[in-house]
Parts: C-alpha cells; sequence; structure tokens
C-alpha cells in the first residue's frame, strides 16, 4: 500500500515533488518576459502574435487529448525523464529559429512536454495527499511552483536586458537537465520510496471518457473554473509584456512585472487550501475572479501606464485565491482510479484557454485600439465570478 504523506514540502519523502515543481516553474518561466517579443519578431505584429498563440493552443489541445494513451502506455517515471530531456534540447534549439514553421514544430514540443509534465507531478501530489487535507497540499504544491515562477521571470528578464535572448534560452535548457539529473538521481540511484511506477490501462474511447467527465456537474464547475483562470494567465502572459515593451520600457521591467505578480501567489496559496478543505470554495473563488475583472476594467480608464502597471500586480490577489482551488475541486470528484483517463479531459482547459484568450485578442487588436483588451477581458472574468456565485455551493 502507498504510503500517504500528509505535508509533501516537510516530508522527507514528499519533498522531492516540492522541489520538482519549483525546477519546473522555474525552468517554463524564465523565457517569459522575452517570448511573445521573440514570437513578434519572426512573425511581426502584436496581431500576428495572437493568432500565433491560438495556433500553438489547437496543437495543446491535441496533446492533452492523447495525454491518457500516453499514460496508459508509458511509466510516469519515463514521462518525466522523457519530457525534461526534449525540454532541454527543445530550447537550445530555438536559439537557432528564423522562420515561423520552425517555431510553429518547436514550441508544439515545448508545450507538449510542459503539459506532461505538469500532470505527472499534480498526479504524484494527489496521489500523496490525504484526502481529508487535499487542499492544503495543494496550496503547498502551487507554493512551491510559484517560487519558481517568481525566480524565472527576474532572472530571465534580467538577463535578456544585460546579454540576449540567447543565454536565456540556454538558461531554460540548463535547468531542463538539471531537473532530469535531480530526477534521476532520485528514481534510480536513491530508488525514492514516493516514486512509483504506475501505469493504468482502460478499455474506455476518447467519447466514453469525455462524456464520462462532464457527467458529473461538480468536475464540470472545476473545468468551467479552471478555463477562465487560465485565461486570465493567458492575457497576462501574453499581453503584459507586450503592453510593457509598447509603453516604453525593457524586458528588464517584463521580468520584474511577471516575478512580483507571483508573490501574492506564494503568500495566499496554503492559507486558501486550508480555507477550502474547512468551508469549500464558493467565497474565495467569486471574490478572486471579481478582483480580476475589477482591476482590468480600472486599466481601461486609466490613463497612466504605470499605474496600470501597478493594478495588473493587483489583480494577482484575485488570482492567488483561485489557483489552489481548481485541482482540488476536481480531485475531490474524481475517482482515483479514473483519474489517468479523466485527467487529461480535464486538461484541456489549458490549450482552450490557451487559445480563447489569444484568438479573442486578435479580433479585438482588428478592430479597437490595444487598451480595450483590458475592458472586454475584464468584463469576461466579472460575468465569470457572478456565474460561479450561483452556481457554487455555499459549504
Amino acid at each position: 500500500m502507498i504510503e500517504k504523506i500528509r505535508t509533501h514540502h516537510n516530508n522527507k519523502e514528499g519533498r522531492i515533488f516540492s522541489w520538482m515543481a519549483l525546477i519546473l516553474g522555474f525552468t517554463v518561466s524564465c523565457i517569459y518576459p522575452i517570448f511573445p517579443n521573440f514570437v513578434k519578431g519572426i512573425v511581426g505584429t502584436d496581431e500576428s502574435v495572437s493568432l500565433f498563440y491560438a495556433a500553438m493552443a489547437i496543437m495543446l489541445f491535441l496533446g492533452a487529448i492523447i495525454s491518457p494513451y500516453i499514460f496508459r502506455k508509458v511509466s510516469r517515471t519515463t514521462i518525466v525523464k522523457i519530457a525534461l530531456l526534449l525540454s532541454a534540447a527543445n530550447f537550445v534549439l530555438l536559439v537557432f529559429v528564423t522562420k515561423i514553421t520552425q517555431l510553429y514544430f518547436l514550441e508544439t514540443i515545448r508545450l507538449w512536454m510542459k503539459l506532461f509534465l505538469v500532470m505527472t507531478i499534480a498526479l504524484f501530489v494527489r496521489d500523496f495527499a490525504k484526502e481529508g487535507d487535499l487542499g492544503k497540499e495543494e496550496g503547498i504544491y502551487f507554493r512551491f511552483s510559484n517560487i519558481g515562477y517568481f525566480i524565472g521571470p527576474l532572472v530571465g528578464g534580467f538577463m535578456a536586458a544585460r546579454f540576449g535572448y540567447v543565454e536565456v534560452f540556454f538558461l531554460a535548457a540548463t535547468t531542463s537537465i538539471l531537473g532530469l539529473i535531480y530526477f534521476y538521481h532520485k528514481h534510480i540511484v536513491q530508488q525514492h520510496p514516493a516514486i512509483v511506477e504506475k501505469k493504468i490501462g482502460s478499455k474506455h474511447s476518447l467519447i466514453y471518457n469525455t462524456k464520462e467527465f462532464f457527467s458529473d456537474k461538480d468536475r464540470l464547475k472545476a473545468y468551467f473554473g479552471t478555463l477562465t483562470l487560465f485565461s486570465w494567465f493567458s492575457f497576462k502572459r501574453i499581453y503584459a509584456p507586450l503592453y510593457i515593451i509598447t509603453s516604453g520600457y525593457s524586458d528588464t521591467v517584463s521580468g520584474l512585472f511577471l516575478s512580483l505578480s507571483v508573490i501574492p501567489y506564494i503568500l495566499f496559496e496554503v492559507w486558501i487550501g486550508k480555507y477550502a478543505d474547512k468551508h469549500g470554495i464558493r467565497i474565495p473563488q467569486t471574490l478572486g475572479f471579481l478582483i480580476i475583472g475589477g482591476f482590468l476594467v480600472a486599466i481601461f480608464f486609466s490613463p497612466f501606464p504605470l499605474l496600470n502597471l501597478g493594478l495588473l500586480l493587483l489583480a494577482n490577489i484575485g488570482g492567488s485565491l483561485v489557483e489552489p482551488l481548481q485541482e482540488y475541486y476536481l480531485f475531490k470528484h474524481l475517482p482515483k482510479e479514473k483519474e489517468e483517463d479523466l485527467y487529461g479531459i480535464y486538461m484541456t482547459t489549458d490549450p482552450v484557454s490557451y487559445f480563447l484568450a489569444p484568438a479573442l485578442g486578435a479580433v479585438i487588436l482588428a478592430f479597437l485600439p490595444f487598451k480595450f483588451l483590458f475592458l472586454i477581458f475584464g468584463g469576461i472574468i466579472l460575468f465569470a465570478s457572478l456565474c460561479f456565485w450561483k452556481v457554487l455551493k455555499k459549504i
């Protein structure tokens, strides 16, 4: 029987997942300050950047769709090792990209590897968390992940301004290799007891799994809650760096902004997870989306770029109230024996939101000035806040 780990950041056997989350967060986020503008340098315009991200979301969606088959055929530990190795190679190859077709191919691989890594670590965390403390465990997992997301943009933005984009890509490749070495040492050399080979077969088709997932109204609520949250993340990661650069600031400012935006997530998420274990998710989720939407709308009416950056930072307080709740709520209504089949359906929230945000952004930019992005996205998130207040359970 698998040992249950109460707090994986304190328990020496579960701490590996916290460190893996931190390494992954750093690796993924160190390119955030530069990547939208790196893409813009190849495709030419803000609208084309939006269309590129929308196209990549389609490929990410395909990755989420095939993930149940991958997890049935390949063990989680093998997935982690292959994904880290391919991620490192991908970051190196990005240095040599000059054509949009090359960028499409490499970005598809990068996004798939990131998706599989996130899914694998999240499933490890769920399997080693006590059911009654699941909210607390999710909060702790996200705290360590967000420490990585705090350090990554800060370092990446500074290196880009001081040296250039090439050095940032090599940094991401190096941390991917370090993550691979760390995991390999824990798994093969130390034979870490918390790392369990797991591969589950299934007789069910994709259509069956999709119907099964959405047949539960609580899983449906978790899906749309995550979809809304990820749309905010997608908006922030694409349009905040573009807004910063067009406002006359440097990549260093982009990195500083993205790092500072993570602070609320580090500070509040463990507490929010504990609150959810006792009182449910209705109040923090609706309040979180209300804060995000309200600040985005306020930015539309503000003529001061520096003030607007401050408002964008404050919007992340709302995100920190929501982020640890989604997988907590999902896993409360997802039997462990079905997680390999159904978790991939849930993870389509990432590519769907990754598509919707830039696709909507491209439409807005085709007809309206840049600032209307804040008004329209803010209005949508405010509407979502109202909907969740009505449909989520009071306790």
